[in-house]
């Protein structure tokens, strides 16, 4: 039976992998491969790696895995399929697939969850200011040759739309975040006074943005610190965020999503920060009272990031009113200085969004821009041939030219969708929003498979590793009507191809490729949050909530599948996320 048990896992799991990979079955590969799980799997049946395994270790790996696999099956389910169109064919082959995928998954939990039982962070109690300093100005150091290169910085078209609203070309709108647009505005008008120059103003906040990104390395190299990590971890964690490429880019790359990266790192920072200190997550406390230097290294770190996650992003705001009764419960031995610190933020941000936007008639984000997935899904349905009745088409019809949905249509971009409906049908739309959801919701009825796709297509980059994506592409200033042009300091073909072959090299190593991957990082965050609930650490976990808050509202209105900027946040906060599950309160 045992043996019977083994053979039947080393083939579903054979099975999964030659056709999410399309490998023929008559590949001698296949017969390696076959091999290679019996032997994993015979391994993993020992009485000696059985009785490792936890109580609880089961169902944790059960839930990823079956997670991960539902995941796999849903962004590859055409590639599995491999063209196959008979109903009953099809779905023997995604079964055995899924059974397949679950097995890999969980004996990799399994393996995981024993493996990481024996590892130990910490232990490093020596630690000198000096080091964050130094990541300061390492990182600086590293960034400088991008900065020259791409002097005064990279502006994209909505980059430029910011420019345009600063000099007064066009009205303010939070389309873009107007708090960004200010603080653009703050150092480029100090940059004009200073030499009369637009180029030196952009570039002068260019700098700010590179030193608040090294500022956020900084400080989590101190939480490391504080968490008495190793040093040959800290020194990692030094080393990524200084010659990591897309780091260097993107501190040059004028868009609101890199200091909105920063200030959510610093968030988790400061959870972290809470999480080590004594007695904050106990039902009660022992000693909460906090330390003058404390307000400077806790307090208004979380307070200021909090409110600027909340500002910077409208997904910002959401990812942060969702964790936030989590950390209120989990560090509620701190109730006193946490309550009035939420609040502050709650308030500030409130006032900003309300009553201040109103007062200076700023323009948010129009109804379109918020209901990307469901448009395309309902773009997705004509694009198909769906089942429509005259009155749904008829509806259709009112918010936008359906006779062009088919050839504007992209299934992993919504913009094209979203100004269609801007062309015609945005008013009608603002005024009947409930109507929308109830033609939404009736036309998804009898177009599951539509929906489906259309929802796949438009969020896979976010929770599946293996999707393509351009990162760190974008050079120079766009074309534009306002004057800014690319004016490098340090040019020539040598720095083109260096540029060139550092953005290459993720394509090319294995491995070093899934740290370029969003998917690949989310998976990691669920990973280290099982890892938390084997350990029983509640509280460990909470603080990448934040992070997972912020996938979760990309996958509900996010209108490309995959782009890198939006999800840079978990790749800033990468050092603090890897350790989450392996640090324990200690004292400062």
């Amino acid at each position: 039976m045992q043996k019977m048990k083994i053979l039947t896992k080393s083939f579903l799991s054979l099975f999964a992998i030659m056709h999410i990979s399309s490998m023929s079955t008559k590949n001698p590969l296949s017969l390696l491969l076959f091999i290679v799980f019996i032997y994993v799997f015979s391994k993993l049946h020992t009485p000696k790696a059985e009785g490792n395994i936890g109580v609880i270790d089961p169902y944790i790996a059960g839930v990823v895995s079956g997670l991960f696999s539902i995941f796999t099956i849903s962004a590859k389910y055409h590639t599995i399929l491999g063209g196959l169109e008979n109903k009953l064919f099809c779905l023997v082959i995604l079964l055995l697939s899924f059974l397949g995928f679950l097995t890999i998954y969980y004996y990799l939990m399994i393996w995981l969850l024993q493996i990481c039982e024996h590892i130990n962070i910490q232990g490093n109690y020596y630690a000198p200011l000096w080091i964050p300093i130094a990541t300061v100005f390492i990182c600086m150091l590293c960034w400088l040759p991008y900065f020259l290169y791409e002097y005064p910085g990279v502006m994209t078209p909505d980059s430029i739309n910011q420019y345009a609203q600063i000099i007064g070309a066009y009205e303010l709108s939070n389309h873009h975040s107007v708090v960004h647009t200010m603080m653009i505005s703050f150092f480029y008008n100090i940059g004009l006074n200073i030499s009369g120059n637009a180029t030196f103003g952009i570039a002068l906040y260019t700098l700010f943005q590179m030193i608040l990104m090294a500022v956020t390395a900084g400080m989590v190299i101190r939480t490391l610190q504080c968490a008495c990590v190793k040093n040959i971890i800290i020194i990692v964690a030094i080393v990524f965020y200084a010659i990591t490429p897309y780091n260097a880019i993107l501190a040059v790359t004028v868009w609101k999503d890199i200091p909105f990266s920063c200030f959510l790192t610093i968030f988790v920072a400061s959870l972290i920060r809470l999480l080590i200190r004594p007695g904050v997550t106990g039902p009660t406390s022992v000693n909460t009272r906090l330390k003058p230097f404390e307000y400077f290294t806790i307090i208004i770190p979380y307070i200021i990031s909090g409110i600027m996650i909340s500002l910077l992003r409208t997904n910002g705001w959401y990812a942060f009113c969702i964790s936030l009764p989590f950390i209120l419960w989990v560090y509620r031995a701190a109730w006193k200085a946490l309550v009035p610190m939420n609040i502050c933020i709650l308030v500030i941000v409130i006032f900003v969004k309300v009553p201040l936007m109103n007062i200076y008639e700023i323009k948010q984000a129009d109804f379109a821009e918020s209901i990307s997935i469901p448009a395309q899904q309902l773009a997705r349905v004509v694009v198909d041939g769906g089942r429509l009745n005259e009155a749904q088409l008829e509806y259709l019809n009112k918010i936008m030219d359906v006779s062009k949905i088919t050839k504007v249509y992209q299934p992993d971009v919504s913009d094209n969708i979203k100004n269609l409906i801007r062309q015609t049908g945005l008013d009608y739309l603002e005024s009947n929003k409930s109507e929308f959801f109830k033609n939404w919701l009736s036309i998804g009825i009898n177009n599951k498979k539509s929906y489906f796709d259309a929802f796949v297509d438009q969020t896979n980059g976010y929770w599946y590793p293996d999707i393509e994506y351009e990162v760190g592409l974008a050079d120079g200033i766009y074309d534009n009507e306002f004057g800014l042009s690319w004016q490098p300091v340090i040019a020539g073909n040598a720095m083109v191809k260096i540029r060139e072959i550092l953005f290459k090299l993720s394509e090319m190593i294995p491995l070093y490729g899934l740290l370029w991957s969003i998917g690949g990082i989310f998976w990691l965050i669920i990973v280290t949050c099982a890892l938390c609930i084997r350990k029983g650490q509640i509280a460990n976990m909470i603080t990448a909530l934040p992070l997972i808050a912020l996938m979760l509202t990309l996958c509900i209105a996010s209108p490309v599948a995959g782009e890198f900027r939006y999800a840079y946040a978990l790749f800033y906060s990468l050092p603090l996320t890897l350790v989450i599950p392996f640090i324990n309160p200690q004292k400062w």
